[in-house]
């Protein structure tokens, strides 16, 4: 798939010793432009105008991080990074792409904590981060899970495609880290007190598909709670 080789190392090696140069540039920069602690705050019509900049440039794909909850609630105010699972270019091996694309409008170009590349826009007078993802190394979605999970609106029409928040629970629970558990233990809170509905098939479909580590996510959402 890639074109890196070397002597000495794998593919797979050179691969994996780029993203751990890439994770500390992250690590490096993470205090980035406010103050530690502190979140990008952004309106609905601002994310639709990033994503129709970004879309209009060939980077298209779902939203799979925490503002799936918020659109899930119909939030018109979001805060915080973007992420994005690109379906459109690997972020990775394009990132030369990436570059030229953010150059060409004055974004800025990042790392996240996975090593793939991230673009900061400008969209009004507001700043908003959007993380790029794909399946690489131990991070990995099945595509059969995007079509499960798909999920849109229309706003001044442009098209935001997420994640159902089934979905953006197993991923979660996959992952395991204690930020993503703190966010499924919000996410049970709500479950409970009537402010959002799961549909446990869905659920249980979007599991089944890790094979393998479906037993771990099952544990981690059974332990918060979750009836699986």
């Amino acid at each position: 798939m890639h074109s890196i080789h070397h002597l000495l190392l794998g593919v797979g090696d050179v691969e994996a010793l780029i993203l751990d140069l890439r994770r500390r540039e992250a690590e490096r920069s993470s205090i980035r432009t406010c103050c530690a602690g502190c979140k990008r705050v952004f309106t609905l019509k601002e994310l639709s105008k990033a994503i129709s900049m970004l879309r209009e440039e060939g980077i298209d794909g779902y939203i799979i991080g925490d503002t799936v909850l918020g659109l899930t609630m119909k939030k018109r105010e979001f805060e915080g990074d973007v992420d994005l699972f690109t379906t459109s270019i690997s972020p990775f091996v394009e990132e030369d792409l990436v570059r030229t694309i953010a150059d060409k409008h004055g974004w800025t170009v990042g790392y996240t904590e996975l090593g793939t590349p991230s673009i900061t826009l400008r969209v009004n007078s507001n700043e908003i981060r959007v993380d790029l993802y794909e399946n690489i190394m131990d991070f990995y979605i099945p595509l059969e899970a995007l079509s499960m999970c798909r999920k849109s609106i229309v706003v001044e029409s442009t098209e935001i495609r997420y994640v159902a928040v089934e979905c953006w629970a197993v991923f979660k629970a996959k992952r395991g880290a204690m930020t993503d558990m703190n966010d499924l233990a919000t996410l049970k809170q709500m479950v409970d007190e009537g402010v959002l509905k799961l549909d446990r098939s869905l659920l249980k479909s979007v599991i089944e598909l890790y094979e393998d580590e479906s037993r771990y996510i099952v544990d981690r959402l059974r332990s918060l709670g979750f009836k699986i």
